[in-house]
């Protein structure tokens, strides 16, 4: 009798566990180039000693990268009536031993940095609550359809690299698919909401909206992110506005369309922002710093964080399966970038990757790609990345 009991005790966590799946990524790359993500010094200072990184003397290095390796646990639970419970918790792994921004992917081996959610899915469509992916993130960037980590071996100038990514304290609605139409809506709390220098109380919500059709392989998507108060940052002295006044609403969005079937893909992107102060990644990317002359008046602290800075990009991706084999090409153009209605001269990207993949099975891909960004600002030097890498998914 005790054995019997001993033997049901035990087999109590394999039926508990029973609707659960393991999955993951495990992918890294050997990679060599001047990056300004890779992060190699460009010097010392001769009064300090403090190690330099500059923009304009980019240096070049080998890296051995982690570029995006994850693992997630799911599962769900049938309630009838055609309504499931839902969860997932997945998080970012870093397998060559460099965590946080120093690594390839940025992530810190903490748990539940990717899309971690319990939520309620059926014939309504599916609702879900926690750290969400927005619609860009999770459902649209097919034209950057490369591997890659610190380097610019991708589209990397892109808001596909730069913006999109997930919500924390969110809540996510998707449609059911109806003749090839979706819906998604997205709502992501401030749970701060903290004051600005002038005493007004902020309010940093995020709300994303996406739109989607495929039929056959043609396929066209829409999304819009929007960041409430976005001119105030996350320090304030409290005795000016050098942080932003928290009275502005900042947003990007990005349509993309195009053909993915039959070994053939062909996508196009374009899109635009409207960001305020150091949250616009241009604002790196494209060497505005203070100092920088608009209109011939140099750019100051508190400029700069109430600043609006307005982009334009466009990307076209083509990639053609030849057996194992699929090579691919990417061009990206990112406009100079305007400050508060005034163009900042000479600050526009263009970008090249090429590169070509070799399945060795269903989930293993090795890969070979090179990529070039063209700076056309005086003080950033180009970038360039050479890697061979292999991903295998599980």
């Amino acid at each position: 009798m005790k054995k019997l009991i001993a033997l049901a005790v035990a087999a109590l966590p394999l039926a508990a566990m029973a609707d659960v799946t393991l999955y993951g990524n495990i992918e890294a790359s050997v990679e060599g180039g001047k990056s300004n993500g890779y992060g190699f010094s460009s010097g010392r200072d001769n009064v300090t000693g403090e190690q330099l990184h500059s923009t304009k003397n980019l240096k070049s290095g080998v890296r051995i990268d982690d570029t995006g390796s994850y693992i997630g646990f799911k599962g769900n639970e049938d309630l009838g009536n055609g309504l499931k419970a839902i969860w997932q918790v997945e998080q970012g792994l870093n397998i060559d031993g460099t965590t946080g921004s120093g690594s390839g992917n940025g992530y810190n081996n903490t748990w539940a940095t990717r899309d971690s959610f319990v939520g309620l899915t059926g014939d309504f469509g599916t609702v879900r609550l926690g750290r969400l992916s927005t619609y860009l993130n999770s459902d649209m960037e097919k034209y950057d359809a490369w591997i890659y980590g610190a380097g610019v071996n991708g589209a990397t100038i892109t808001s596909a690299n730069t913006l999109d990514g997930r919500i924390n304290n969110a809540v996510r609605y998707d449609s059911p698919n109806i003749a090839g139409f979706k819906f998604t809506a997205l709502y992501g709390a401030d749970e701060q909401r903290e004051y600005a220098s002038n005493n007004t109380r902020t309010n940093k919500n995020i709300w994303n909206l996406g739109l989607g059709y495929e039929n056959s392989g043609y396929f066209v998507d829409a999304s819009y992110v929007g960041y409430m108060d976005q001119n105030y940052g996350s320090v304030d002295d409290g005795t000016s506005d050098k942080y932003g006044k928290g009275d502005k609403n900042g947003n990007y969005w990005r349509i993309e369309g195009g053909y993915n079937a039959n070994n053939l893909l062909v996508a196009a992107a374009y899109g635009q922002s409207k960001l305020y102060g150091t949250s616009s990644p241009y604002f790196g990317l494209a060497g505005v710093k203070v100092g920088t002359l608009v209109n011939g008046v140099a750019l100051t602290e508190a400029d700069i964080a109430n600043a609006e800075f307005k982009t334009q990009e466009a990307a076209l991706t083509l990639g053609y399966t030849i057996g194992a084999f699929t090579p691919k090409f990417t061009y990206a153009r990112v406009w100079d970038i305007k400050a508060n209605g005034n163009k900042i001269e000479d600050n526009a990207l263009n970008q090249y990757v090429v590169g070509v993949d070799y399945a060795l099975s269903k989930r293993t891909t090795t890969y070979a790609s090179y990529g070039y960004v063209d700076h056309k600002a005086n003080d950033v030097s180009s970038e360039q990345t050479f890697a061979v890498g292999v991903q295998h998914k599980f």
